[in-house]
């Protein structure tokens, strides 16, 4: 069996092997601009031409297109990197054991365009250059600050805690933020002033859901406005806990006599209505009691533009009422309750250990069947 000679990633790269992650994704989007098949003819002329052949220019142009991603594939990633340079590509290929665990064995995906995705954020490798092109950083020029390039603030992160029964029907939400506003046209001088924002909470929405307002914060003749992002938590609920997205838990405080002989109750819900729920089953520290389509909605995306929407009244999805049950034990016993309730027991033992040795109906029927007659 013949034996292939290693394939050298830094060299595929044109890299040091000592060579910072930036500096190996800077060499993989230059070699990508040549090498990348589906490149526009258009902008081919501009950027291609210029930066002539590349250091593997003996291989073929689809070759060298597979061993750029294959590289990136393994030097992009840390632990791959690290079990390359250690163990070299056949250590990558067959599987390492770690003092920590075992490393599998590597196997490039074959899917080059996911490899020029990932590093482009786009299926153009110009995209950037064009960007700039068609689309020029914002500049400022005042006397204070002089002549500068606009960059934008960080965004800003706000928690909005909701109401259960605002998720459950949803609501409109009026969101005051204080925010340095321009008072003149030459965009020089700021006052804080209040900005409403309005949030239409869908019923059902789910906790971490994200309203972006794009740009929406303070403004500054050097800067681009934050956005402000409010994110969704839930308030606590004194009757009621949210459970995966859109299930309702609800724990009821019972008796020990309830939970062996059986009881009924009513739960208020969200929507104030009330739901009776009877119980003959013997309640165990496991036994719940679920209740259909009587939790949260679920929140679906529906089409903005009207022809897109269903037609005719689509009836609303919803979660479960999952009911749990906290049992309550007395607090004390005479000694005459206890000697009740121990006889209660040891009769119940005995009955069930007759159930378990009694004959099961079918079995006694076979057996008669096929017995012989004496």
């Amino acid at each position: 069996m013949m034996i292939r000679p290693e394939l050298d990633y830094y060299a595929v790269l044109n890299v040091s092997r000592d060579a910072p992650k930036e500096d190996i994704t800077l060499s993989y989007r230059k070699l990508a601009i040549q090498l990348c098949p589906h490149r526009d003819p258009k902008y081919e002329r501009d950027f291609v031409s210029i930066l002539g052949p590349t250091h593997m220019q003996p291989l073929s142009l689809n070759r060298q297109w597979e061993y750029i991603n294959m590289a990136y594939d393994v030097l992009g990633n840390d632990l791959h990197r690290a079990i390359y340079d250690r163990f070299g590509e056949a250590g990558l290929f067959q599987g390492i054991q770690l003092p920590n665990g075992y490393f599998p064995p590597y196997q490039y995906h074959g899917d080059h365009m996911k490899v020029y995705h990932d590093v482009f954020g786009s299926y153009s490798p110009y995209a950037n250059i064009i960007d700039i092109v068609t689309n020029p950083p914002l500049l400022y020029s005042t006397l204070e600050h002089g002549i500068g390039v606009r960059t934008k603030d960080p965004p800003v992160e706000k928690i909005i805690y909701l109401e259960l029964e605002e998720v459950f029907k949803g609501c409109t939400k009026l969101m005051h933020v204080w925010r340095q506003e321009f008072l003149d046209s030459k965009e020089e001088r700021t006052e804080k002033r209040k900005k409403t924002l309005k949030l239409k909470i869908q019923p059902g929405t789910t906790p971490g859901t994200r309203f972006c307002f794009k740009e929406e914060g303070d403004r500054s003749p050097t800067k681009i406005p934050a956005d402000i992002i409010f994110i969704t938590a839930d308030k606590p609920h004194p009757a009621f806990e949210r459970s995966q997205h859109h299930n309702l838990v609800y724990t009821h405080n019972i008796t020990l006599k309830d939970a062996l002989v059986g009881f009924s109750f009513t739960i208020r819900t969200l929507d104030k209505r009330s739901i009776k729920v009877n119980i003959s089953d013997v309640v165990n520290p496991d036994y719940i009691k679920v209740m259909p389509r009587e939790g949260l909605p679920i929140c679906e995306n529906i089409p903005i533009a009207p022809d897109m929407r269903p037609a005719g009244v689509k009836k609303k999805k919803f979660g479960d009422l999952i009911i749990k049950f906290q049992v309550e034990y007395p607090k004390f016993m005479t000694n005459k309750m206890r000697i009740l309730t121990r006889e209660l027991f040891c009769e119940l033992q005995e009955l069930q250990k007759e159930a378990e040795e009694a004959p099961h109906p079918i079995h006694g029927l076979l057996q008669k069947k096929g017995s012989k007659p004496h």
